[in-house]
């Protein structure tokens, strides 16, 4: 039986993204343990995988803050007798850390600061999407079948038909849900969800847009949830401002976002963790990417989705993961896309025309 560990990247929207390299694991090698290694914030996230045997902990501040930190946690690692460890990212410190640990292979890209610390380096391909990327990491130890799979993707993207290489959420069963959300989902009339925030500023589409947006999905007789993380409270505000709408800005945990994802007639929103729970659930989504772009591997993925974006501009993208300001100063990227343009490409996927007592709120996708 391998014992495998796995160290993927540090946000929540990574490791969903993660989720479709354990599965092809498994069916590779139904014997073999995974253990993941990840933040305390999204470890609960991890646990409640049942394609994961153990997960521990690791705080970078602590742990991998010193020569003799990093040291130390190698230590407890090398009592676990891993056989195998794959990195998903770069850090010098993690590739310390599991040379230290005395894993005898040790799997990770190629181009990273001691990625010759690695005892098997793969080089990670551009305009991919992630969820390929992550895949071709653990090629190599695949069975025929699911190797086979993972080539098809790489050739061909992303399908709908292919269960194969679809990301994953904890299961409905297993949400701890709000009385508040609850209630909202629980009511028939159907709602869009919209999320204008993001960790980056040059990420969000206006929140005037957003605001406008609002107004014509309540025109068309929905109900419309607005959705963010506290940070995002200046935003959320404008955009439910003078609207008969519900603000949860700040109020939701992962489990609510998961649940008013899940039972949404359609999600708008940028470039965010949001996004990628959407594609583990199968939700109709309209995504604005403002000044990174799809191309790097983080667009939607198996589910039915438009991405609206200013395209004519000379400096989109400026930066792979965003930035706090605009480096031109004219905001063109976030504020170049009409709510019109967004409303139709709504449309395009899901019907709008569905009234309170019509709609049940079930989703109506249109093929």
């Amino acid at each position: 039986m391998s014992n495998l560990l796995v160290v993927p990247k540090g946000f929540l929207g990574d490791i969903i993204l993660t989720t479709p390299t354990i599965e092809a694991l498994k069916l590779s090698n139904p014997e073999c343990r995974i253990t993941f290694l990840c933040s305390p914030k999204i470890a609960e996230l991890v646990r409640r995988d049942p394609l994961v045997d153990d997960v521990i902990e690791v705080d970078r501040a602590d742990h991998l803050s010193s020569w003799g930190a990093i040291g130390r946690f190698a230590a407890q690692l090398a009592e676990r007798r891993f056989d195998r460890a794959y990195a998903f990212h770069q850090s010098p410190r993690t590739a310390l850390l599991l040379y230290r640990a005395r894993i005898p292979e040790r799997v990770g890209y190629s181009g990273g600061l001691l990625s010759f610390l690695c005892t098997r380096k793969v080089a990670k391909t551009e305009r991919l999407h992630e969820v390929i990327r992550n895949l071709e990491l653990v090629r190599a130890d695949l069975n025929e079948e699911i190797g086979r799979e993972v080539d098809t993707l790489a050739r061909t993207g992303p399908t709908h038909v292919s269960s194969f290489g679809r990301v994953r959420m904890p299961a409905e069963e297993t949400l701890r849900v709000s009385d508040r959300v609850r209630q909202i989902c629980e009511d028939q009339k159907p709602f869009v969800l919209l999320a204008p925030g993001s960790q980056w500023e040059t990420k969000r589409w206006h929140a005037q847009g957003f605001h406008e947006l609002a107004e014509m999905l309540l025109r068309s007789g929905f109900r419309v949830v607005v959705t963010g993380a506290p940070s995002d409270a200046e935003a959320c505000v404008e955009v439910a401002s003078g609207l008969n709408v519900a603000n949860l800005c700040g109020e939701t945990t992962l489990d609510d976002l998961t649940a008013l994802v899940r039972w949404s007639k359609g999600l708008v929103c940028n470039d965010s963790m949001t996004l990628h729970i959407a594609s583990a659930l199968g939700v109709p989504t309209v995504v604005v990417f403002c000044a990174t772009s799809p191309a790097f591997g983080f667009g939607p993925w198996k589910n039915r989705a438009v991405v609206v974006e200013k395209r004519d501009l000379f400096c989109k993208p400026c930066r792979r993961h965003g930035s706090r300001s605009c480096p031109t100063g004219t905001r063109a990227c976030m504020t170049g896309v009409a709510a019109e343009e967004v409303f139709a490409a709504l449309q395009s996927l899901v019907s709008l025309r569905e009234t309170a007592a019509g709609g049940q709120g079930r989703l109506h996708v249109i093929e």
